[in-house]
C-alpha cells in the first residue's frame, strides 16, 4: 500500500527546552509581570488575591502540546469575605502549577507560539498554598482566582514563552518516538470496553466541613459513565465523568439542597501505570506463556513530582451551583473524593506478557521486554473531539533494547494513516534489521561482517570493497566486478525498499573499463486476490518494482573516441537486458542503439549515458517489436537464483565459501541483476516466516516469479507473534488489512471481538 499524504507532526521536547531555559536563566529572570491582582465580587461573597511574582518557571513535566509552568509567589494575600465574615491568608513563598495548551501562532510571520483560547485548555495541576488542608474552600477559591487571572492574561504567557527557543522537531513520516513497537486503537474502542465492563465508580458520597466559614455540606449521587476524551497528550489521560440523575449537593448549615444538572460532568486527568497481575488471565498462542503478565491501570498515588493522582481539569454542576463559592465547595469535595477513591476505577486498559518465549525462535525479536503507554488527542475541523481518530497506544521495547529518551509521545496520525480502528507499528531500523537483512543475506554478495548500518539504521552498506560478480564481458573474458566501500546500499529510502550501487566497475571489453551506477526501487505491498493458478490468496507481503531501474554508465573520453560504437553496443545490451530480459538483434537492436547514443553526454573527461525512465520507456517500446517476452529467461534466472540459495542447505559449507562460489560464477551483468532482484523478493517474502529460512526463500523466489501467490507464506503468523503478547481487555484479535512503509512499518486492521 502506498503511503498517503499526512499532516506534519510537531513533537515538543520540554526537557531540552527547560535545559536551555536554565542556561539563560539570569538573562530572562524577570521576563514576567511583577504584580498580580484578581477578585470576585458578589453579593454574599467577595474574594481578592494580590501579590508579587517571584518567578515563572517552565518545567520539564509537560507532554506534547501541554507545557507546565510553576509560578512562584514572593509575597501575597488572599482575602475572603463571606456574609461579612472576613479571613486573610498569607501566600508568601508558595507556588501554583499551570498547564496550558500551546499552539503555533499562524498569524505571525515568524515562528511564534500562543496559548489556546479554549476554556478547558488552561487549568491548575498542583499548588503549595500553606492553608490548603485546613481551609479547603479558600484554597479552591484561590486556585480559581489564579486560573482566571492566567486566562485573562494569556498574552503575558505568550510573551514569556516566546522568549525561549522551544525545542521541536517535525516529521512528515509516522514515528514511534524511539519505541520498537506500538499497538494502537481509538478512544472510541477504549470507551466501548469501559462502558461494557462498567469498572468505573458508580456512585459518590462525601461530607465536607470548613471550620473557617462554618460550612457543612453533603454530596451524593451517581455516575452515568466514565469515558476517555481529548485535551491531553502523552502520559496524561483525560476522562469525562457524566454525573447521573438524583445527584445533589446539600448545604447542611443552610438546610438547602442543590440538584446537579442533567448535563453535569467532571473532566478529570489521570495517569496510568503497569502493575504485576495477581493471576495470569491471558495466553499468547505464539508463545510458551512463561512471561510476566502486567496490566495497565490508573495510577493511584502521587507521581515523581508529587502531583496528585487526579487533576480536575473542568466541570459543570448546574446553574444553581455556578456561583464561585458554591462551585469552589463542590470542586473541593469532588477533588478530595476523586483522589481518595480513584482506586475504584478498576478498568484495565491493556495486558502485556513481558519476557515471553516465542514458540518459533525466529519470532523471538517480536516479544516485548519493556512496556509503556501514551495517548494523542485529535480534534475535527470544528475543534471538537474526534474519538475515532484519537490514539491510545501501548508501546514496547524488544530484546532488552533501551529507549535512551523514553517518553509517552504518540503519533496522532497513526489511525488516520491506516483508516481503520487499529494499527501495529514497527520502528523502521528494527524492520530493516529483521526483514531487509534477510534480503541482503539471500543476495549472497558478502558476509554479514562486510556490511554495516548507516542512515540511522535504515540502510545497509558495505564497509569494505566487495566482489559483486564475475562478469562475462564483450571480449569473451570473465572479469571481476567490484563495488568499493560504502557504494553498495540496500535499505529503506523515502518509504521504499531501494537497492543501489554506485560506481560498480569492471572491464567491459578489452581495455575498456566501464563504471555503472544502478538503482532499483520497490514498494513493499500486502497483496490479496486470485493468482495465476486460479487460487485465492490473502495478505502476502511482497516487494513490487515501482519503477524501471535507473542506470548511469560512464567511460573515459579516450575510450569513447577509440571505441564509440562498441561502447554503445555494450551499454545497449546491458540496458535492454536489465529492462526486458532479452537482447533483440538486427534492425531492432540498431533502433535501440540510436536511443542509447542520444543519451550520452560529455562531462569533463567522461562520457556518460543516463538511462532514466524516458529512455527505459522508449527502449521497451522498441523491444516489443521483436515479439519476444523474456518469459523463458525469467524462469531460468529465478531457478538459478533459487539454486544458489540452496547452497545454504549444503552440509559443511561456510558462508564465505558460498559467497565465493556465487561471486566466481561467470555470467552476464544483466543476468546477475535479475537474479539479485529475485533474491531480494525471496528474502523479503521469507521474512514472513521469521528469518533467513533457505527453503522458504527458495519457494518464494520460484512462486513469486510465476505469480503463484497462493503458495507464498502469508503474514498471518508474523502478525500473530506481533500482537500475541498484548491483549486489549475485550479480548479482541487484530485482523490485518493493510501494510505500508511510512516512516515505520505500519499494519492496519480491525479488532475482532471475542464472541
Amino acid at each position: 500500500m502506498s503511503a498517503g499524504k499526512l499532516d506534519t507532526l510537531t513533537i515538543y521536547d520540554w526537557n531540552q527546552t527547560v535545559n536551555d531555559v536554565k542556561n539563560q536563566g539570569s538573562i530572562l529572570a524577570r521576563n514576567f509581570p511583577s504584580f498580580f491582582s484578581q477578585e470576585i465580587n458578589e453579593q454574599t461573597m467577595k474574594a481578592k488575591v494580590t501579590g508579587i511574582w517571584l518567578k515563572w518557571e517552565l518545567t520539564n513535566e509537560g507532554t506534547g502540546q501541554y507545557p507546565i509552568y510553576k509560578c512562584y509567589i514572593e509575597d501575597g494575600t488572599l482575602e475572603v469575605d463571606v456574609e461579612n465574615k472576613t479571613n486573610k491568608y498569607d501566600l508568601k513563598n508558595s507556588w501554583i502549577k499551570i498547564c496550558a495548551k500551546i499552539e503555533i501562532d499562524k498569524s505571525s510571520s515568524t515562528e511564534m507560539y500562543k496559548f489556546s483560547e479554549k476554556e478547558d485548555a488552561l487549568y491548575s495541576i498542583h499548588h503549595s498554598f500553606p492553608f490548603d488542608k485546613e481551609n479547603r474552600v479558600a484554597s479552591n477559591l484561590l486556585e480559581h482566582l489564579f486560573v482566571s487571572w492566567f486566562k485573562e492574561h494569556r498574552n503575558l504567557l505568550n510573551n514569556h514563552v516566546n522568549n525561549y527557543r522551544i525545542h521541536v522537531r517535525t516529521s512528515n513520516d509516522l514515528t514511534l518516538a524511539g519505541w520498537d513497537t506500538g499497538y494502537v486503537t481509538s478512544f472510541s474502542n477504549v470507551n466501548k470496553t469501559i462502558l461494557e465492563k462498567e469498572l468505573y465508580p458508580k456512585d459518590f458520597k462525601y461530607e465536607f466541613e470548613d471550620l473557617d466559614f462554618g460550612f457543612l455540606f453533603n454530596m451524593k449521587g451517581t455516575f452515568d459513565s466514565w469515558e476517555i476524551t481529548t485535551g491531553a497528550d502523552g502520559q496524561n489521560v483525560n476522562f469525562i465523568c457524566k454525573i447521573g440523575q438524583n445527584s445533589s449537593l446539600t448545604n447542611e448549615t443552610g438546610n438547602k439542597t442543590y440538584d446537579f444538572s442533567s448535563d453535569a460532568f467532571l473532566k478529570v486527568q489521570v495517569r496510568l501505570e503497569y502493575f504485576n497481575s495477581t493471576e495470569k488471565t491471558i495466553e499468547d498462542p505464539t508463545g510458551l506463556n512463561d512471561g510476566n503478565q502486567v496490566e495497565l491501570r490508573v495510577k493511584t498515588d502521587r507521581d515523581q513530582n508529587q502531583n496528585p493522582p487526579v487533576v480536575l481539569v473542568d466541570s459543570y454542576y448546574s446553574e444553581d451551583l455556578a456561583s464561585p463559592l458554591l462551585n469552589s465547595i463542590a470542586t473541593s469535595m469532588f477533588k478530595e473524593w476523586l483522589n481518595e477513591n480513584i482506586d475504584k476505577f478498576e478498568n484495565i486498559f491493556s495486558y502485556f506478557l513481558l519476557q515471553e518465549t516465542a514458540k518459533n525462535e525466529d519470532f523471538q525479536w517480536l516479544k516485548p521486554t519493556t512496556a509503556y503507554y501514551g495517548v494523542a488527542s485529535v480534534e475535527d475541523e470544528n475543534k471538537k473531539p474526534d474519538l475515532d481518530k484519537s490514539v491510545f497506544s501501548v508501546m514496547s521495547m524488544v530484546e532488552n533494547h533501551v529507549n535512551k529518551f523514553p517518553q509517552h509521545t504518540v503519533d496522532a496520525r497513526l489511525l488516520h494513516a491506516v483508516n481503520n480502528e487499529s494499527a501495529f507499528g514497527i520502528d523502521m531500523p528494527l524492520f530493516v534489521e529483521k526483514w531487509v537483512e534477510n534480503a541482503l543475506v539471500a543476495m549472497q554478495i558478502g558476509t554479514p561482517e562486510q556490511f554495516e548500518k548507516t542512515d540511522n539504521g535504515l540502510v545497509i552498506s558495505n564497509k569494505e570493497r566487495i566482489k559483486f560478480a564475475t562478469i562475462e564481458n564483450d571480449s569473451g573474458n570473465d572479469v571481476p566486478g567490484y563495488v568499493d566501500e560504502g557504494k553498495f546500499r540496500l535499505g529503506i529510502i523515502n518509504n521504499q525498499l531501494v537497492l543501489e550501487m554506485e560506481d560498480l566497475y569492471w572491464e567491459q571489453a578489452r581495455g575498456i573499463m566501464g563504471h555503472v551506477n544502478y538503482k532499483q526501487s520497490f514498494d513493499i505491498t500486502l497483496k490479496s486476490g486470485v493468482d495465476e493458478l486460479g487460487k485465492e490468496y490473502s495478505n502476502v507481503l511482497i516487494p513490487i518494482e515501482n519503477t524501471d531501474p535507473t542506470m548511469l554508465m560512464t567511460f573515459t573520453i579516450e575510450d569513447w573516441k577509440k571505441n564509440e560504437n562498441l561502447i554503445i553496443e555494450i551499454v545497449t545490451g546491458v540496458a535492454i537486458g536489465i529492462l526486458v530480459g532479452f537482447i533483440p538483434v538486427g534492425k531492432i537492436f540498431t533502433k535501440l542503439k540510436d536511443v542509447v547514443r542520444k543519451a550520452f553526454r560529455q562531462s569533463g573527461n567522461r562520457m556518460s549515458a543516463e538511462l532514466g525512465s524516458s529512455v527505459a520507456i522508449a527502449m521497451r517500446e522498441i523491444a516489443q517489436e521483436s515479439g519476444e517476452t523474456g518469459a523463458a529467461f525469467f524462469r531460468r534466472m529465478s531457478q538459478e537464483a533459487a539454486d544458489e540459495v540452496t547452497l545454504f542447505t549444503r552440509p559443511g559449507i561456510t558462508t564465505q565459501q558460498i559467497i565465493n562460489e556465487v561471486a566466481n560464477k561467470p555470467e552476464s551483468f544483466f543476468s546477475k541483476i535479475w537474479k539479485n532482484k529475485y533474491k531480494v523478493i525471496g528474502g523479503v517474502v521469507g521474512g514472513a516466516v521469521g528469518g533467513m529460512v533457505p527453503t522458504a526463500i527458495i519457494g518464494a523466489i520460484q512462486n513469486a516469479q510465476q505469480e503463484h501467490y497462493s503458495l507464498l507464506p502469508t503474514i498471518h503468523e508474523f502478525v500473530a507473534n506481533c500482537v500475541g503478547t498484548v491483549n486489549w481487555p475485550d479480548n479482541s484479535e487484530f485482523e490485518i488489512e493493510t501494510a505500508q512503509l511510512q516512516g515505520i512499518y505500519l499494519m492496519g486492521g480491525k479488532l475482532n471481538k471475542e464472541k
